[in-house]
């Protein structure tokens, strides 16, 4: 469980102990125990090189849709970042470039995992770092901050953009992560510290191109009577793996955290979550779905610890997928490890097919075939979509899995 955060150390220093780290360990293959379902053997004959392409004219179908969150954006093409200007922000916002920072960049990966495969990629080939604080203010909530990765159409091309997300004490955030890189690699790094009595809305979208391999990485950490709702979906890319850490550091807190994976074709989808319950009287929920049509294969791996001092504990995950065809594939590993005794924690999994009865009984009632099955989909997903508290979030999300139906068809 790589719960243990880094020491403090200067960039130049964190960027060789990356380098070393990774020329120790290199890509991982199915041999290693936390890649055992994902492996990235083919990368490593890939000579990625950091692109600063803009996004392709096939991405505005993402940005178009995108639109309908009425926030203000961050775009990062490669080692570009465009930022809006600060008197555009609303209240208690404010967003800082800090590609060039050493210092900040340093401090904000004293957040991250150590000796990890993701946080040493970022640290050895970064692209672009920006750091978005909002603090509390009198007015409501504020418009969400839409955060575009769009790096371009170069299959030889790599991106490591990295954002760090401060919402200060008693402040309420909105983020939505939108990634439609057209890279060979793309690896974005997102660091979330909630302050006490903090509450953080968060969406994250995979849409990247057919041919992108997707490693990223949320770290979120969470302090006294904090409150995370946070929902992915991964539907584009070749491999994609989306990996959460997600850390209590103060008692009360409460962590919503759903996902669904949407494949089709050979694509493999692989949604890894780490949660660490270190303080008492916290709550943590997760609710995984997974769809696969064709030849593709998705992952779920979950695991939740909880510390010795961490009584009253309420840990639960929950993994589901549905398997369109015969040649799909799902694999499961929840796990639990309890180091407390006055605790209410559970996991499970289960894998399926479309249930013929129901299909049979639509179609019985003059329902097409094809119609039918997407009616059984939305029934299967519905309630993890019904896990997102804010309702622009909400419609914003059944877009794109409408979006994938519609392709599918």
């Amino acid at each position: 469980m790589p719960h243990k955060l880094s020491e403090i150390i200067s960039w130049p220093e964190q960027r060789e102990k990356a380098k070393t780290y990774f020329d120790s360990y290199g890509w991982p293959d199915n041999r290693n125990e936390a890649w055992k379902y994902t492996s990235l053997a083919h990368l490593k004959e890939g000579k990625f090189t950091a692109s600063s392409d803009s996004a392709p004219i096939d991405s505005a179908q993402v940005i178009d849709s995108a639109a309908q969150l009425e926030g203000f954006y961050v775009e990062i093409s490669g080692s570009a970042v465009q930022l809006p200007p600060q008197d555009a922000l609303p209240n208690g916002i404010s967003i800082t470039d800090i590609t060039a920072d050493d210092n900040a960049r340093a401090a904000a990966f004293t957040h991250l995992a150590d000796n990890h495969l993701l946080p040493a990629l970022s640290a050895m080939h970064q692209t672009s770092a920006i750091a978005i604080d909002i603090e509390k203010t009198d007015s409501a909530a504020p418009l969400p901050a839409v955060i575009l990765n769009l790096t371009g159409s170069n299959k030889e091309g790599a991106c490591y953009p990295f954002v760090i997300v401060r919402v200060h004490k008693g402040a309420e955030a909105r983020i939505a992560e939108i990634h439609s890189s057209h890279a060979g690699l793309s690896c974005p790094l997102m660091v979330y510290e909630v302050a006490d009595d903090a509450k953080l809305q968060h969406i994250r979208l995979q849409a990247e191109a057919s041919y992108t391999t997707h490693l990223g990485l949320n770290q979120m950490q969470m302090g006294k009577n904090s409150q995370i709702n946070s929902f992915a979906i991964s539907m584009g890319g070749a491999l994609s793996r989306l990996e959460t850490h997600s850390l209590f550091l103060g008692s009360d807190a409460e962590l919503a955290q759903s996902a669904i994976y949407l494949g089709r074709d050979r694509q493999h989808h692989d949604i890894t979550s780490f949660v660490a319950h270190e303080i008492r009287d916290c709550a943590s929920r997760q609710l995984i779905r997974g769809v696969l049509d064709d030849k593709a294969r998705g992952v779920f791996q979950g695991k939740v610890r909880v510390a010795p001092d961490a009584q009253k504990t309420d840990g639960q995950q929950m993994s589901r997928a549905l398997l369109l065809s015969r040649d799909a594939e799902a694999d499961a590993k929840p796990e639990l490890e309890i180091f407390a005794d006055d605790v209410v924690c559970s996991h499970g999994a289960t894998v399926g097919e479309l249930d013929e009865n129901l299909m049979f009984y639509l179609k019985s009632r003059g329902i097409a075939e094809e119609d039918a099955r997407n009616m059984l989909i939305d029934a299967f997903l519905v309630d993890t979509l019904d896990e997102i508290e804010d309702p622009d979030f909400a419609a914003f999300m059944t877009s794109q899995i409408n979006r994938w139906s519609l392709a599918r068809r």
